[in-house]
């Protein structure tokens, strides 16, 4: 019997991304800049701009690795860019909603100081999927409508930017910091031929 998976959804996960030097100083930077008395606080979008070696060393890796994910995906693309790129502490007792990151490519996040009791929940994004759900005999990556992937420091995860993903409460007794991020395409994209085309 012919077995074929259809339409998958990629999302890749990486260990010891940065130098342990580098990941103390942006730990140091975010610590330095964060307001405990704000709920789910976030920095300003813009830490790949920030001219600390950390940021720059954390940037690069970021497009490096996107840049393997498209040539992974056999995707043609005349260069990436960072759009955005943001710090998140979220205290013991907060969670982040359900969201998307719409005008992206690729997105992702990259944790600073986390361990396995915390995680990121990736939702099927098939609204046909929930027609029939018969219960399992074992749960497993083909048959699951939620996804979780546990957070560990010095670990990053990219995905599609259109997958909706949330972060459950944080159950722990620390705070969990990461730092999330979106890649786009610069250059056109799609055929004129087709007249499918757009310029980024």
């Amino acid at each position: 019997m012919k077995h074929d998976k259809l339409f998958s959804t990629h999302v890749y996960l990486l260990d010891n991304v940065l130098n342990e030097r580098f990941l103390l100083d942006i730990r140091k930077n975010i610590i330095s800049s964060y307001n405990p008395k704000t709920k789910n606080w976030q920095s300003k979008a813009d830490l790949h701009r920030q001219p600390l070696d950390c940021y720059f060393q954390l940037a690069d890796k970021v497009l490096n690795i996107a840049d393997d994910i498209m040539n992974d995906l056999k995707l043609k693309y005349e260069g990436l860019v960072i759009t955005d790129m943001w710090a998140t502490v979220l205290k013991p007792g907060e969670t982040h909603r359900p969201h998307t990151h719409s005008n992206n490519m690729l997105s992702g996040v990259f944790y600073v100081d986390a361990d396995a009791a915390s995680s990121i929940i990736f939702t099927d994004p098939r609204p046909q999927a929930g027609v029939l759900q018969p219960d399992v005999k074992e749960q497993f990556v083909d048959n699951a409508s939620l996804i979780k992937y546990d957070s560990a420091t010095n670990r990053m995860i990219l995905f599609p930017a259109w997958l909706q993903h949330y972060v459950p409460i944080n159950e722990t007794k620390y705070p969990r910091i990461s730092i999330a991020f979106n890649v786009m395409l610069k250059g056109k994209v799609g055929s004129s031929e087709e007249y499918q085309s757009a310029e980024f």
